[in-house]
């Protein structure tokens, strides 16, 4: 939050339990040049981080910062918001083909394939759906939903991937459902895994934060995958579930915990 003096902004505070004004800080910023040099003088913060905050005080102080107003403000600090991001911003995309799709394949409401990536035959992108430079979908695969795969994401044969965001080098190459989901850069989904995303109870999916089970308020919601994380053949992930990078799993695990 911020202290401020009409639009001015006065001081910089911390998750405050009686907050100084209606002015959030939403993470977005317009820095002074002079600010690039700044950064290396920031140090590391009892939680172990180096807080960007330190350098917006620092321009409090110094010089004359102001506030100006958002249409809408989203935090993406939790995964799940994350995915509300995404589902957002790609409704606001205009579709278009710059990349190599195959007749053979289907593409269907607003979808964007960027220069550098392929469609191959049998395929059906049902949009909203980005396709970054040098992703590769199919042959014979189903992306749907608001979805966004990165640069060099792979979704292979017989794959569908629904709702979820494949960073850079992501990859499910074989026969595997991933829905609602989370996958970070260069996580390798083995042939045959499936994410389930819905609990039996209907009831919203819960996921651990900081060592605390929250809930996501989100009905349908899959699995968090860190960077460099890999499924064995025909793993079974439970909705809510997170792989810290590197995790593995073994072949035809069923996985209800975080690993």
């Amino acid at each position: 939050m911020f202290s401020v003096d009409g639009d001015r902004i006065v001081d910089v505070v911390e998750k405050p339990a009686d907050p100084p004004s209606d002015r959030v800080n939403v993470g977005a910023y317009h820095f002074p040049a002079a600010a690039a040099d700044w950064f290396g003088d920031v140090e590391v913060s009892e939680r172990g981080e180096y807080e960007i905050t330190d350098v917006v005080e620092r321009l409090v102080a110094e010089r004359d910062v102001r506030a100006v107003p958002v249409e809408r403000w989203l935090g993406v600090g939790r995964p799940w918001e994350l995915l509300a991001a995404n589902e957002w911003k790609l409704a606001e995309l205009d579709g278009r083909t710059d990349g190599d799709v195959s007749g053979d394949a289907d593409l269907r409401g607003t979808v964007v394939v960027e220069a550098g990536a392929t469609v191959e035959p049998g395929v059906v992108v049902e949009g909203p759906a980005l396709l970054r430079d040098g992703a590769e979908v199919g042959p014979n695969a189903y992306v749907r939903g608001a979805t966004l795969l990165g640069e060099g994401a792979h979704v292979g044969h017989g794959c569908e991937v629904k709702n979820s965001v494949l960073m850079t080098g992501a990859a499910v190459p074989h026969v595997s459902y991933v829905g609602d989901s989370l996958l970070g850069p260069d996580v390798n989904v083995g042939a045959g895994t499936q994410v389930a995303n819905l609990r039996h109870d209907d009831a919203d999916v819960n996921q651990t934060v900081k060592g605390e089970r929250v809930s996501t308020g989100r009905r349908k919601y899959g699995v968090v995958a860190g960077p460099g994380a890999k499924t064995g053949v025909n793993t079974s992930l439970a909705p809510g579930v997170v792989l810290s990078a590197g995790a593995t799993t073994e072949p035809g695990e069923s996985v209800l915990r975080d690993r």
